[in-house]
């Protein structure tokens, strides 16, 4: 359905609306600002996760060379064989995080960008034609 200004008869009625259609924009541009937002913040904790998997993944393989070493004394052996468990252990739990999100929330989520970004679009529109009607009223 095409959008039909000419329905506004007077300026009132179009500054009701453009302040309407000005409040609903604001609101969907936050959530669009939002969304990069949260896109950035996603990227910067792969980021970081990336990074401490890494110095977890240097961790093992020191530990697993170290207890490869023949005569190793007991109570180093235990100490290293310790510190491999836990490092398993986080490299476990990194890995986990950087996975936590499903691809179909990450489908979701770019549905939800593209209605957000249709809206916007549609609003602005909308924008554009009442300003019109209202300069025509006006004259």
């Amino acid at each position: 359905m095409a959008l039909d200004p000419s329905i506004l008869t007077n300026p009132a009625e179009c500054d009701e609306v453009l302040d309407d259609l000005t409040a609903e924009l604001a609101s969907y541009q936050n959530r669009d600002t939002n969304q990069d937002y949260a896109d950035t913040r996603s990227e910067q904790v792969k980021a970081k996760i990336k990074a401490l998997l890494t110095g977890v993944e240097a961790e093992i393989t020191a530990f697993t060379t170290i207890l490869a070493t023949v005569g190793l004394p007991d109570d180093v052996r235990k100490y290293n064989e310790s510190k491999l468990r836990k490092a398993n252990f986080r490299r476990a739990n990194l890995l986990e995080q950087g996975s936590a999100r499903s691809n179909a929330a990450r489908f979701l989520a770019a549905v939800d960008a593209e209605q957000i970004d249709a809206q916007v679009a549609v609003l602005t529109n909308a924008i554009t034609k009442v300003t019109e009607r209202r300069a025509q009223l006006s004259a």
